[in-house]
């Protein structure tokens, strides 16, 4: 019986483990993509989204209006009709963002509350500095990321 939550809570560890890692490795790979094009004019479209850093989504509409401005040669008049349609737009987007960033984390929370209540006292102060372990490499990873410095690599 032991032997099944054993498994059980190590699959949960490698899991939540594969998740943060595999986030990290996205958006160190996002901003590698928006290094290594940032002499290129941005294409429109969401593949311009790839290369924005986390927090920058207010950038996004200006970014497209000029990608549209400058690659369809848009007249004064359709740039005016064309503005409010991008800014609605990017502003949906964040609030999808934001939405989906709050799920998430309600999400996980929910599942270490259930494992949490599984597992005897011992279990539970060995998944809490896990848990602690796994918040802290996120918090150094958007920490460094937001100012600017190389991702760390994948452990």
């Amino acid at each position: 019986m032991a032997k099944t939550w054993q498994v059980i809570l190590a699959t949960i560890a490698i899991f939540v483990a594969g998740l943060v890692t595999g986030g990290a490795t996205a958006l160190g790979i996002a901003r590698w993509v928006g290094h290594r094009h940032a002499g290129t004019p941005p294409a429109f479209g969401l593949s311009s989204l790839a290369a924005q850093r986390p927090g920058q989504m207010m950038g996004f509409g200006p970014q497209l209006m000029r990608s549209f401005a400058g690659q369809l040669d848009l007249t004064d008049d359709q740039k005016a009709k064309i503005a409010p349609i991008v800014k609605r737009t990017a502003a949906e987007l964040g609030r999808d963002r934001h939405e989906v960033q709050l799920k998430t984390a309600l999400a996980i929370e929910k599942m270490q509350d259930e494992v949490e209540e599984i597992l005897t006292p011992e279990q539970r102060t060995k998944f809490d500095e896990l848990i602690a372990q796994q918040r802290a490499r996120l918090q150094q990873f958007r920490r460094g990321f937001q100012q600017g410095d190389e991702p760390p690599a994948p452990k």
